[in-house]
């Protein structure tokens, strides 16, 4: 037996499969042309999609792609070439310093990771791609508010969740002088911020333009984490990121 379909998803990329190269805006009006819905259904949709973040209103009753779908065409596009380039020397990183070593894009929710290389380790931090994090108590999102205005910053954190709920507030003010201090150095740490035994090290990764492409980071339980790994550890992601970065 064959699982049913939900139809209300399928009319959602129906309208989303308006737009073209030519046609660049839509309105209730040509939903209803195109697919036959009744004007009451064509604008219900329309402004559910435009509520999840997959359209935009650009004037009274016309929409264009929204930010979360250029997020997914982007994520389709450059995440599968980002891993073939990332993927060899975070797979090095992590057998060099025999810890989990992942790569993370800034999205609409946070730093997510687009290639990991777990440690083998019996007893070891884990995570997998997709896997989305905090961004003021990592050190992969504390690269990205290091890079931010004070008014950037505020209104990355008060972004609503994936599940639709609003987060948690943050005093930025404690955060100020990490942040300094992570924009200062061009490494950003995480030691037990996040999770009380687990720390992570992260350094960015920067096109030809300068521009910040992703966060390259190694992770693992905060005892093995002294002083002599972590200076090892930074010399060793701040070369590879400069290798990764040279192909970006």
């Amino acid at each position: 037996m064959s699982t049913p379909l939900n139809h209300s998803i399928l009319k959602g990329f129906g309208i989303l499969s308006l737009f073209s190269a030519d046609r660049k805006e839509i309105s209730a009006e040509t939903v209803v042309a195109r697919l036959g819905m009744s004007r009451a259904t064509a604008h219900r949709f329309l402004m559910t999609l435009e509520h999840a973040g997959a359209l935009r209103i650009t004037r009274r009753g016309r929409f264009a792609l929204g930010q979360k779908i250029e997020e997914l065409g982007w994520l389709a596009g450059e995440s599968g070439s980002l891993s073939i380039i990332v993927q060899p020397e975070i797979d090095l990183l992590s057998s060099t310093l025999n810890e989990s070593v992942m790569a993370c894009r800034l999205t609409r929710f946070g730093p997510t990771c687009v290639a990991v290389a777990n440690s083998s380790r019996p007893i070891s931090v884990n995570v997998s791609v997709g896997t989305l994090l905090p961004l003021h108590t990592t050190a992969q999102g504390k690269l990205w508010l290091s890079q931010m205005t004070s008014d950037e910053r505020r209104a990355r954190l008060a972004v609503t969740t994936i599940a639709g709920a609003k987060p948690a507030p943050v005093d930025l003010e404690p955060l100020e002088e990490d942040l300094k201090k992570t924009l200062r150095q061009g490494y950003a740490l995480n030691l037990g911020e996040n999770e009380p035994d687990i720390a992570a090290l992260a350094v960015p990764v920067k096109d030809g333009k300068g521009k910040t492409r992703l966060t390259i980071s190694v992770f693992g339980m905060l005892s093995r984490f002294n002083q002599e790994f972590l200076d090892t550890a930074k010399g060793l992601l701040i070369e590879a990121s400069a290798r990764v970065g040279d192909r970006l």
